[in-house]
């Protein structure tokens, strides 16, 4: 058995992943052209790999299958040129390939409108040119019977938030992946998550343009998140975290409000230590835990401004989340601190706490935290909503909270995922 460790990338439009090195066994996982797996030992023209990026499945998988080098859609293209006149057929499996690899590329979709025209495959021709047409031309369409969809998306992936009904907002759907199915088949994945399906964005209160599906990832145990990209006039612009629709929102903002300044960073980082203090959080701790350089994922101080009505008063967003290193713990027992603030300014600046939660403990399965997404209009009543991301032990979601009559509260809970 030859064991050579390294990175592998997939060539083939899509390639079965398999428990034992058999090609009648039972696949686990369909892995898309260009993935890239860890290879290991080889073994009969098979080659054991870990997929870390799809579930983390380990499986074996074609040694023709792989290769050293990542494919590109450039590599392909030279490829095409480069075969004999005659060869219409390879042209057209080069293509299949290509259009695979980079489905949404224009150049990956006429390099397969002219290989069908070569071949003669008038069917396939002109559903080929119309997918070129609507790739030009994006458009948010709901499926049939399909609801009111609302997601959040966290800089990474898209995940169902809400929906919205009669009855205002309600939870957001989850579609767990059918088990009997490998990871990667597209029957895995909900109608709203197909890829090519195209939906309104919005940050920071205002409409942001469109964003387009790209296809169901399965980073963790389990999850119902898909990767996206930004598309049209705005296309080139970076996408960050924020609100997607497959319906359209009348933001009031026309444009993203501005982040809080200097003077109300300052009273949030006070209203911060204040909070974690009550909780007996040893000052050198405080210190760590609002140090704006702590690197981990997701940790450190956050400070955000929101709107909750068009033309009324800021409302600002605090909130920190830290776990301690063993040189951090010789103060106290306590491994984490969490605390989240939500303060009203009135129109002559002067603040009010309308919500505060804050804890320090050793964490474990008990340990929870929530961090600011953005706001917005999502049933159209004038007033803004605030979108936080909750984290738990192992798992995470997203909530809605909605202004009452004095505080904020939770009125809808969905997407995220977890062990």
């Amino acid at each position: 058995m030859d064991c050579k460790r390294g990175a592998r990338y997939l060539l083939a439009s899509a390639v079965m992943l398999r428990k034992p090195s058999d090609p009648d066994s039972a696949a686990v996982a369909r892995l898309p052209i260009g993935a890239e797996v860890e290879g290991g030992c080889a073994e009969n023209g098979w080659v054991r790999v870990w997929a870390k990026d799809h579930s983390g499945l380990i499986g074996w998988v074609r040694s023709d299958l792989m290769s050293m080098r990542r494919p590109t859609l450039e590599a392909l293209l030279d490829e095409s040129r480069a075969l004999p006149a005659a060869d219409r057929e390879g042209r057209l499996r080069i293509a299949e390939r290509a259009l695979a690899l980079a489905p949404f590329d224009e150049r990956a979709h006429r390099l397969r409108i002219d290989a069908l025209r070569e071949v003669g495959e008038r069917a396939a021709l002109v559903q080929a040119e119309r997918a070129l047409a609507e790739l030009r031309r994006p458009q948010v369409r709901r499926d049939k019977d399909e609801p009111r969809l609302i997601f959040a998306y966290d800089g990474e992936v898209l995940s169902p938030l809400a929906t919205l009904t009669e009855r205002g907002l309600q939870d957001g759907p989850y579609s767990a992946a059918d088990g009997g199915l490998p990871v990667g088949d597209p029957r895995r994945a909900p109608a709203y998550f197909r890829p090519g399906r195209v939906y309104h964005y919005y940050r920071g209160g205002a409409d942001a343009g469109l964003l387009r599906v790209l296809g169901k990832t399965e980073p963790s145990c389990e999850s119902d998140v898909a990767l996206v990209q930004r598309v049209g006039a705005d296309g080139a612009q970076p996408l960050l975290a924020g609100i997607a629709t497959n319906f359209a929102l009348r933001p009031s903002a026309k444009a993203a409000i501005a982040e809080p300044d200097a003077g109300e960073r300052q009273l949030l980082e006070r209203l911060l230590r204040e909070a974690l203090s009550k909780q007996g959080l040893s000052k050198r701790k405080t210190d760590a835990a609002l140090d704006p350089a702590r690197d981990a994922a997701g940790s450190g101080p956050q400070y955000a401004a929101a709107l909750w009505q068009a033309r009324g008063p800021r409302v600002l967003i605090a909130s920190v989340r830290a776990y301690f290193s063993e040189e951090e713990d010789r103060d106290d027992t306590h491994a984490q601190a969490y605390a989240l603030l939500i303060v009203e300014l009135d129109r002559n600046g002067k603040h009010r706490v309308v919500h505060r939660e804050a804890e320090v403990g050793e964490g474990g399965e008990s340990s929870h935290s929530a961090r600011y997404l953005d706001h917005l209009d999502l049933d159209g009543d004038g007033r803004n909503e605030l979108i936080f991301m909750q984290y738990g032990y192992e798992s995470w979601g997203y909530q809605v909270w909605r202004r009452g009559k004095s505080e904020w509260k939770a009125v809808a809970n969905g997407g995220g995922g977890g062990c």
